[in-house]
């Protein structure tokens, strides 16, 4: 299909609004419950922010609204009770789709020489929420001395080097830190504005944290090695297309990252019977498999 289709403009405000109240309203009963419910509402807003990330995904690549400025301010405002700035997640999850299945990104998989006991610690710390707590220690650095986050501890990490290299350009340098400011001050009036108790609304986010970052890379898990065609389609039970918005559907979404989230199922290529998203995250939990597969080169990704 040459023609893009027409990005869902109300319907992603709807969504927006909904994921904001919602992320509000549970952070309000989390703090004023015993502790049962607060794990239940922890549990619910982790789901509940499985969506706005879909949404901030759709703003990074420029199909949240039709409208530019738009989109991105829809953008920074879900940004806010994700924790994290805009402008630096989308360098990093640009960067993904140009190093996408590289030896910079390989979760999955290890080679011979490599150590299996190092791969397995990168892979469960990241799936058990410094995915997540990474974002957050971005907005810290970025409030407070940007340059730390370009320092050779980060950079000398070859899987954080692929998504930070770049981002210390000027003009993101200044975008992502008043973000990052405008963000902290946010978190910070929640708290008092809906009486949020910081215990509870820590343990809520950390629910988030692990739900996010243990299923975010599913969708790439042991896929061929290559740039574009290196992801997956996976199956999902059809009620959960509104959470996920049809971020199951990650090799449509590689292949053609401008179709809006709505018009994927109609990208979706004929092929093999795809596997269930439950099957590949319970198969990446078992940990990473050696390859020889050898690595793609780093290069230029469908039009972003």
């Amino acid at each position: 299909m040459s023609r893009k289709p027409p990005i869902p403009n109300w319907t992603n405000l709807l969504l927006i609004i909904v994921s904001f109240a919602a992320t509000c309203v549970l952070l309000f009963l989390g703090s004023h419950a015993i502790w049962s419910w607060t794990v239940i509402y922890g549990a619910i807003l982790a789901v509940v922010m499985v969506c706005t990330y879909s949404l901030i995904h759709e703003a990074v690549h420029g199909i949240l609204h039709s409208n530019e400025r738009v989109n991105t301010f829809l953008g920074r405002f879900l940004c806010l009770i994700f924790v994290s700035p805009f402008t630096f997640l989308k360098h990093c999850h640009l960067r993904h789709h140009k190093k996408n299945r590289t030896d910079e990104e390989m979760w999955d998989l290890y080679y011979e020489h490599e150590s299996a006991a190092k791969k397995y610690g990168t892979l469960y710390g990241m799936m058990l929420g410094l995915g997540y707590f990474s974002l957050w220690l971005s907005v810290i650095l970025f409030a407070i001395w940007p340059r730390l986050i370009h320092t050779k501890f980060f950079l000398d990490k070859k899987e954080l080097a692929g998504f930070i290299r770049g981002s210390d350009r000027r003009d993101k340098v200044l975008k992502s830190r008043l973000e990052s400011l405008v963000v902290i001050f946010f978190q910070v009036s929640l708290f008092y504005v809906l009486n949020v108790d910081p215990v509870r609304w820590l343990v809520m986010y950390s629910m988030v944290g692990f739900v996010w970052s243990s299923q975010n890379y599913v969708n790439h898990a042991f896929s061929p090695r290559d740039i574009i065609q290196g992801a997956h389609n996976l199956a999902v039970p059809g009620w959960l297309k509104y959470v996920y918005l049809n971020f199951n559907l990650h090799l449509a979404h590689h292949q053609d990252p401008k179709v809006p989230w709505i018009h994927l199922p109609k990208y979706v290529k004929d092929g093999p019977p795809r596997i269930t998203f439950l099957r590949n995250y319970i198969r990446l939990w078992k940990g990473p498999q050696i390859t020889r597969e050898p690595a793609p080169e780093e290069g230029e990704a469908a039009e972003m």
